[in-house]
């Protein structure tokens, strides 16, 4: 009897050891997360070089995104975000619909390279799609999804502010014709559904994306006046046919 005392109390205190160090190492246990699953949503690469998170008030930042670019596409990377912060409701925080109150995307810095076969950020929505498809499709037709793991998210709001998008083709590796994006700002996403997963809540804001840049280029015409990079005027008016 006295032997399993004695072992009851080292499992005890080696799960209360891993307790503390997961609360508070939540900052690696993310990072490592986002670096492991985000490629296989996106299938490009994914790396973040910095992650600041609170489990006890529900706030965080996420700094130094990087998205790389598909394969086909000549560009180094499709998006490198400055910051992204999140407040959430910490009562929601390991509940099956994670209730966060707002996430803004800061200064996010856009590649749209149009090759033979369209462009990057529809390469990505096409790969986001697959992957939503081969895990059983949209979550209003899965309401148990969350009980096997797939966490959901409803977001109050959703801003992407201060963006700016580089207009390219391959050959001109991400260089070409830069102009602002105006900023973002959706409301209620996944509140219909009663919640998205983080891959579903992707392809609304990759969507969102390719929605507003069009219409910035189809809407600025004259930015193919502007100069620029030598010879990249030409290789551009392919982006507006």
């Amino acid at each position: 009897m006295k032997k399993l005392a004695v072992i009851l109390a080292l499992v005890l205190a080696v799960l209360a050891g891993a307790a503390y160090w997961a609360f508070h190492s939540l900052d690696l246990i993310v990072r490592v997360a986002i670096e492991h699953y985000a490629p296989q949503v996106l299938g490009t690469p994914v790396k973040v070089r910095g992650i600041d998170i609170s489990a006890t008030d529900g706030r965080g930042a996420l700094r130094g995104l990087d998205i790389g670019n598909p394969a086909g596409f000549d560009a180094p990377y499709a998006a490198r975000v400055g910051e992204i912060r999140v407040a959430l409701d910490p009562a929601t925080a390991t509940g099956a619909v994670v209730h966060i109150r707002s996430l803004t995307v800061s200064a996010p810095v856009i590649t749209y390279e149009r090759g033979d076969h369209g462009t990057n950020l529809e390469a990505i929505q096409k790969n986001i799609r697959r992957y939503i498809d081969q895990s059983g499709g949209p979550s209003a037709s899965r309401p148990a999804e969350a009980k096997h793991g797939k966490r959901k998210f409803v977001i109050d709001h959703l801003a992407i502010e201060r963006g700016r998008v580089t207009m390219t083709t391959p050959g001109l590796r991400g260089q070409g014709i830069e102009f602002t994006l105006p900023d973002i700002h959706l409301r209620g996403v996944g509140e219909r559904e009663g919640g998205l997963t983080a891959s579903e809540v992707g392809n609304v804001v990759a969507g969102e994306l390719q929605a507003r840049i069009a219409q910035r280029v189809l809407t600025n015409l004259d930015l193919l006046r502007k100069g620029g990079v030598g010879g990249a005027i030409d290789a551009l008016k392919g982006l507006l046919r």
